[in-house]
């Protein structure tokens, strides 16, 4: 398995760029008062007002809440594609691990939460989406009041795009089909659409379904779902093929001749061109790494079971393209009834 690949140079300033940190120590100095003559008062006079003050606050014996639980505060504003993520969230997570310190953020998308003294790494997410990003490390000291704006976009969200499910039972089969995700994990598109998390109804001989209360057939099961970072991460790099490719089109057909090598049918590749042709990020040249392993992604339960072989492809940029073993291609079972699924991850690619 490859190691998480690091952020470029590029990448990390694009997303230093919109974090604005301004940090103010409570112990500090305080804002000089308003004299009431249209300035500020800098004389020896408000010098002496200060302290005076200051002494007042110790007689009164005042220890201040942040220095007694020795924490620090945090506060800002998430934005999602340059609007205020109302549904968001924002997390501490600690380096030596444990749960996060978690606060939703309010209607205009601005957050304030409190943690321990010590580093931290700040998280952003839009967990409606299955989208989150750790956006930088923080190190708060005891009574430190740090202001942090985070910006997300959609390019900070990985999904398991279009993946097409076609079961082949041998007759009309009264069918349900679950779909299980891990942590964090979100449906993004579904159609037909999910109910209680999956489809019932008919499947039919020829890979289409008849969805409960549908009056006719879609061609496929059709989801899209969330992948966490770990899960993109973990998702092999060491066999694959490199593309050369004039426009999207022609990557779209060369990919879903990668899918004859398994053998998906004529009608299950051309899903894939349709899919793809024009939604594929342009690029002169692609690396493609098949996923034969995507349970622990996606898991799919049948009831009545029935034999499923499935193939994502991991697509990310092929300028430079590595140097790659050519996979070893298991084609997928075809005889008796059985099922078959193809998807696709857009690794590193723009969207």
């Amino acid at each position: 398995m490859t190691p998480p690949r690091p952020l470029s140079p590029a990448r990390l300033a694009a997303l230093a760029a919109p974090l604005l940190i301004s940090l103010t120590a409570c112990t500090g100095a305080e804002t000089p008062k308003d004299t009431g003559g249209g300035g500020f008062d800098g004389s020896a006079d408000g010098a002496a007002d200060g302290a005076a003050d200051g002494a007042d606050g110790a007689s009164d014996g005042g220890t201040s809440d942040c220095e007694t639980a020795l924490t620090f505060s945090l506060s800002g504003t998430l934005t999602f594609d340059g609007a205020p993520a109302a549904d968001g969230e924002v997390s501490l997570w600690s380096p030596d691990g444990g749960d996060p310190i978690t606060v939703g953020t309010e209607p205009d998308g601005s957050f304030s939460l409190e943690a321990p003294a010590g580093d931290w790494n700040l998280e952003a997410g839009i967990p409606s989406r299955g989208c989150y990003s750790f956006v930088i490390e923080v190190t708060g000291e005891v009574c430190d009041t740090l202001s942090q704006d985070i910006a997300m976009s959609s390019d900070d969200c990985v999904t398991a795009d279009k993946p097409n499910l076609y079961l082949y039972p041998k007759s009309d089969t009264p069918m349900a089909v679950g779909l299980s995700l891990g942590a964090r994990q979100v449906v993004v598109a579904a159609d037909p659409p999910l109910r209680m998390g999956g489809w019932r109804g008919l499947a039919h001989p020829d890979g289409t379904f008849t969805a409960a209360g549908a009056q006719e057939p879609s061609p496929f099961l059709f989801y899209e779902v969330s992948l966490r970072r770990d899960q993109l991460a973990g998702l092999q790099r060491t066999e694959g093929w490199c593309i050369e490719a004039q426009g999207t089109a022609d990557a779209a057909q060369q990919m879903a001749d990668l899918l004859a090598l398994y053998d998906f049918n004529a009608g299950e590749q051309d899903d894939f061109v349709e899919a793809w042709r024009i939604d594929l990020p342009l690029s002169r040249s692609y690396v493609v790494y098949p996923q034969r392993e995507v349970s622990h992604l996606a898991g799919l339960h049948l009831r009545p079971s029935l034999p499923i072989d499935r193939l994502w492809l991991l697509v990310e940029e092929g300028a430079g393209c590595p140097v790659l073993t050519e996979p070893v291609v298991e084609p997928m079972r075809r005889s008796g009834a059985h099922g078959v699924e193809w998807g696709v991850v857009l690794g590193d690619l723009a969207r």
